[in-house]
């Protein structure tokens, strides 16, 4: 099973990170997508990822942390690549939920890393928090069509619209509990799913209010194959191909 968006760069995994890791091979997880969210966080999911090569980092600075001094960085982001297998640029995207940077400063650095996934041909993990129309127009505005939207909550529309372009839908831990979700989740064609935890974030039924992990993708796959009306075997083997082939693993 391949999580295909987690945070173990994430502060909160630092007491016990090789428990974590023994638990999501035990669950059956063979590969996590290490996103980084910041130029440190990033270079720490490269150095994560050569000690342990079933963890494929991603690189990129998240949309909270736009600051015109950080878009900036872009060219530290982009002198990683040098470094190793880097499998994906992000977590990129917009956030408007809280606006903790102006949404002019996020959406020039999202245009630098459309720039830099074209330039390496490379996936990009997208954040699109109430921002989904606008991150649609940039991606359109710059003609790139490879990656995903993690940790999906748009609308059944908004998915027909990202799926035409030739991207991913990711689903977490919300799809365990959110009925709207689901409903969603029914009408995409399976080629265009992922499933990942976003962990230590949104922690599917049953783990609400604890630290999110990669072993609980287990419990988002099984309620996912429910509503699909498949077994979790089935799943399990169409959304690892999607990885893999987005991916490149």
């Amino acid at each position: 099973m391949i999580d295909t968006h987690c945070h173990l760069i994430d502060p909160q995994f630092t007491r016990d990170f090789n428990e974590v890791l023994k638990r999501a091979q035990r669950a059956g997880v063979t590969s996590i997508i290490n996103a980084g969210y910041d130029v440190k966080t990033s270079t720490d999911a490269i150095a994560m990822g050569k000690q342990f090569a079933w963890l494929k980092p991603a690189i990129g600075i998240h949309p909270n942390e736009a600051a015109a001094e950080l878009i900036k960085e872009m060219g530290s982001i982009e002198a990683l690549l040098s470094h190793g297998f880097i499998c994906a640029i992000g977590e990129t995207g917009l956030d408007y939920y809280r606006d903790f940077s102006a949404r002019e400063a996020q959406k020039a650095l999202f245009h630098r890393h459309i720039a830099l996934a074209k330039k390496y041909h490379l996936p990009l993990l997208i954040h699109t928090r109430r921002s989904i129309d606008d991150a649609i127009a940039i991606l359109k505005e710059d003609n790139y069509h490879c990656g995903v939207f993690h940790c999906y909550s748009g609308t059944h529309e908004q998915a027909k619209r990202i799926i035409a372009m030739g991207y991913y839908l990711g689903f977490g831990g919300v799809l365990t509990f959110s009925k709207r979700l689901q409903e969603i989740f029914k009408k995409v064609p399976t080629d265009r799913i992922l499933l990942e935890t976003d962990a230590p974030f949104l922690a599917p039924e049953g783990h609400r209010g604890q630290r999110n992990e990669p072993s609980f993708i287990i419990e988002t796959l099984t309620i996912a194959a429910r509503i699909l009306d498949v077994t979790p075997h089935h799943l399990e083997e169409i959304v690892d191909h999607n990885a893999t082939t987005l991916f490149s693993l």
